[in-house]
């Protein structure tokens, strides 16, 4: 009996002294951990801001391979979330904050346990990109509790992030070596010019979508060729028209855009289906041509204007267009022509 009344008592020291070691322990945790990985950030980027790519280096399918995975219809960028269940519990992630090729903020939450916070921050370094992966939050005692085996939150944490790092190191070397990146062309550009308008007639297909180059340019490989279709089925010389797309909303807060594919004509034309005719007015008209390959030097021709416009005390007034003037498969890259205009009062 007195063995099991010392076995009691070493028992309740133990859980006593348990107790008092986790009620002791911080309650906030704040810890991160880096590398430096052989590529530039905008490749690193894109495997930690895509939920489903995440799951190619995340660490935690090593510790339980009975993880499964939910996916909502978007997976990066601000809003992005997805969600998992396993042998560990379930949990769920969802980007709050996201600088491209710079830093994301995301929640993480796992189980009945508060939400943490989980930071990455993308450096350029002469050695590659330095990559950080902090985690910051705040332990209730069941959390500190389940931790002390391991060391705390840090420590018991510290081996999956840098697995994770190491996996994701060795994809991203890997993707950059088998996908390097693509020297841009160089573009020019004219002077602003700022002219009077006359009104012209555009037809075109109406798009609303992301703002998003790769999806917008998916965009105009089908219809533009679907309004020059149009245009040899009307018999229109080259002369009678001019392809062209008109932006009637430009929302880069939200990420929207409205915008139409098509055509300006210079003679009435017949609709084909789904398209729709827009008049562009006649009025004061603020221009600048590009020269070079499409989607290359756009954002330095859209702030030459809007830099003219500030000059000179101009507003726009109403919806911008483009005019694509020569054929990109007869001249060379740097040769491409676009006419930017602005409406402006």
């Amino acid at each position: 009996m007195k063995i099991l009344k010392y076995l009691l008592l070493l028992l309740l020291v133990i859980v006593g002294g348990f107790l008092i070691f986790t009620t002791l322990q911080p309650n906030k945790f704040d810890f991160e951990r880096s590398r430096v990985i052989n590529a530039p950030a905008d490749y690193v980027y894109k495997h930690i801001s895509d939920y489903k790519k995440c799951e190619a280096w995340g660490p935690w399918q090593e510790q339980d391979t009975t993880m499964t995975f939910t996916y909502n219809e978007q997976t990066s960028g601000v809003g992005a979330n997805y969600s998992w269940n396993g042998a560990m519990g379930p949990g769920s992630m969802k980007t709050l904050e996201a600088i491209e090729n710079e830093s994301l903020k995301q929640e993480l939450k796992f189980g009945e346990f508060a939400p943490s916070e989980v930071n990455w921050k993308l450096e350029e370094t002469p050695e590659g990109t330095r990559v950080t992966w902090g985690m910051k939050g705040e332990a209730d005692f069941m959390l500190k509790a389940i931790m002390v085996p391991y060391g705390g939150m840090e420590k018991g944490n510290e081996p999956s992030f840098l697995r994770g790092l190491e996996k994701l190191d060795s994809i991203v070397v890997d993707d950059y070596t088998k996908n390097p990146p693509i020297a841009k062309a160089s573009f020019s550009l004219g002077s602003t010019l700022s002219l009077k308008q006359n009104a012209q007639q555009f037809i075109g297909y109406k798009q609303v979508t992301k703002i998003d180059h790769e999806a917008m340019t998916k965009l105009y490989m089908e219809f533009m060729p679907k309004a020059g279709m149009h245009a040899a089925a009307q018999e229109l010389a080259d002369t009678d028209y001019i392809p062209a797309a008109v932006f009637t909303k430009w929302d880069e807060e939200k990420g929207e855009a409205e915008f139409y594919i098509g055509l300006v004509v210079k003679k009435e034309v017949a609709l084909a289906e789904g398209m729709e005719k827009v008049t562009l007015p006649a009025g004061q008209n603020v221009m600048i041509t590009k020269y070079g390959p499409y989607g290359t030097g756009d954002q330095e021709a859209h702030m030459a204007i809007d830099k003219y416009l500030k000059d000179n005390a101009l507003k726009q007034n109403g919806a911008i267009w483009e005019l694509y003037v020569n054929d990109p498969e007869t001249v060379n890259p740097e040769d491409i022509e676009t006419e930017i205009h602005y409406p402006v009062k």
